[in-house]
């Protein structure tokens, strides 16, 4: 604790110290009368003493502690306490740890009230003692750099072990073979836990022990190019690697929680990407339908679903079959999954303003027959795909909304005029991806009547797989897209025109012959490629 205050001025300390004559400070007097000035700042600006002269005078009227500038160095174990913003906050250096308390150097007597809530912060009864501001200042620095270089240097030697490195290559090496599409690291107090989403549903493997967490982690970092130091802001990357002699991009997510950081791995594989129409789900009426979309001049199409639901791939799959010499297709995505040889792909970069409204303004001059808008999520977007469309160009894009009907009162919502959009768009496609019954242990079961009641049919034959190790004892093996094709002809355009309503367009769809979502689910149930629990999963609050 500080000794009792000492009673005396300041300038009186001073000249007792002999860094000051009586005559200067009765000149500084006189001027402070004047201006109403502090005492020591006066004498700073005269210089008649220094910032050091002044801090020494005001720690002996303090009671408090002098301590060197070549005296300010850190403990670790102090600097442990107090992270470095915290430090900088405060304009203090925590010195040591002696008897339980907190050696703390300050610059400014005037935020000892402060020093309670830093107590609070640390756990730790505080010592203050008084110090240089410059010299303050920068020994902060030096403690606090070389702080994190020792993290750097301790998580990268950490990283680099083999058997992290091992461990990393053989957990990433197991979710690429298992179709997996995101790994998940959560780090939690004395716990350790992976998840790997495969089709579309996470389960857990076997954890490495807790401890390993850091390093695993780290290595991670160290492999897409992150700071390893910072670990209390988000972080995004790219991994680039190869497994079983096949190269996969990684996409990697960092963000800090309770027991450290949360990291996520976006799994894309150029192998698993399907861009034939036919096995992802349509059926030879659906891919005709579809393709006549897409083979027009000029127009929107627009598919849609919620994240996850396999529009890119539709979307992908279709500029694939239109993708000859003769066309010039442009892109542009949040981000670019997978490079589509012969076509231009742009990156959104939303940080630096490269907005897809902005992109798509650029693309518009660079001679486009075709035009991939990754998504459509404000006005000003909807409205360059209603512009390029009306000059000649083939709009590609993809909406989140319910159904393919939605999707007309949406683009309304975003300030499309109506009369515009009967003009321009040829055709939704709305989807789902439903799991594909497991045919390694496949086995018909009995119709539950609960479920054929809430899906509107009547009981018949149904499979579903009893759990092996092929499908991790799930039931499920890879997926399928159920679709919604509405075409716009003339009688959906007139309707829209009148009334744009979601419901007005969903009746009139269906008296034309629209297959709903649940529809198309339930065909695939009868033909035991997915169970009836699943598509009621994927359709749920379809009015019917």
């Amino acid at each position: 604790m500080p000794a009792p205050p000492d009673g005396r001025r300041i300038g009186a300390i001073l000249v007792e110290m002999g860094v000051l004559r009586q005559g200067q400070l009765q000149a500084a007097l006189a001027e402070q009368r004047r201006s109403g000035g502090r005492l020591g700042a006066i004498l700073l600006d005269r210089g008649a003493i220094t910032a050091e002269d002044l801090a020494r005078a005001l720690a002996l009227q303090k009671g408090m502690d002098w301590v060197p500038a070549g005296e300010l160095r850190a403990d670790p174990e102090a600097l442990a306490l107090v992270d470095a913003a915290t430090a900088r906050a405060f304009g203090a250096l925590p010195l040591g740890v002696s008897g339980g308390r907190l050696r703390l150097a300050i610059a400014d007597p005037d935020t000892l009230p402060l020093l309670g809530d830093l107590e609070a912060i640390t756990g730790c009864p505080v010592e203050p003692v008084l110090a240089d501001p410059a010299a303050l200042e920068k020994a902060v620095d030096v403690a606090y750099q070389a702080q994190a270089e020792s993290r750097r240097e301790a998580a990268a030697e950490a990283g680099e072990a083999a058997p992290i490195v091992r461990l990393l290559e053989s957990i990433l090496t197991r979710a690429v073979r298992d179709r997996a599409a995101d790994v998940h690291f959560e780090p939690y107090q004395g716990e350790f836990r992976i998840r790997m989403r495969v089709d579309g549903v996470l389960y857990e493997i076997d954890p490495p022990p807790a401890h390993l967490a850091p390093a695993l982690i780290s290595r991670i970092k160290v492999l897409a190019d992150l700071d390893i130091s910072e670990t209390r802001m988000p972080q995004d990357g790219r991994i680039e690697m190869v497994v079983d002699g096949a190269p996969i991009d990684l996409r990697v997510s960092t963000v800090p929680i309770q027991g450290g950081e949360s990291v996520v791995l976006r799994i894309l594989d150029r192998r698993a990407l399907q861009l034939d129409l036919g096995r992802l789900g349509l059926s030879e009426e659906e891919q005709e339908r579809i393709l006549g979309f897409v083979q027009r001049p000029h127009g929107i199409v627009l598919v849609t679903g919620p994240t996850g639901s396999g529009k890119t791939t539709t979307l992908y799959s279709l500029l694939s079959r239109i993708n000859e010499a003769e066309r010039k297709i442009l892109t542009v995505e949040d981000p670019v999954e997978y490079d589509l040889d012969g076509i231009v792909q742009v990156p959104v970069n939303d940080a630096i303003g490269v907005t897809y409204a902005r992109v798509l303004r650029t693309m518009l001059r660079q001679d486009p027959d075709v035009i991939l808008v990754g998504e459509i999520r404000d006005p000003e977007t909807a409205q360059i795909a209603v512009e390029a469309a009306l000059t000649g160009h083939l709009v590609l894009s993809t909406l989140h909304t319910n159904d393919a009907p939605s999707t007309i009162t949406r683009m309304v919502d975003l300030g499309v005029e109506p009369f515009l959009l009967a003009a321009t768009l040829e055709g939704i496609v709305a989807q789902r991806l439903v799991r594909c019954v497991c045919p390694a242990c496949a086995a018909p079961v009995e119709p539950d009547p609960e479920l054929c009641a809430r899906a509107g049919i009547e009981s018949g034959p149904q499979v579903r797989g009893k759990g092996c190790d092929d499908c991790h004892y799930t039931g499920y093996k890879g997926r399928t897209a159920i679709y919604e094709i509405l075409p716009m002809d003339d009688a959906i355009r007139e309707q829209f025109l009148r009334d744009p309503s979601t419901v007005a367009l969903r009746r009139l769809a269906r008296r034309r012959g629209l297959r709903s979502l649940r529809q198309r689910g339930l065909e695939l149930v009868a033909a035991g490629r997915t169970t009836l629990e699943e598509v009621l999963r994927e359709t749920l609050g379809e009015d019917e």
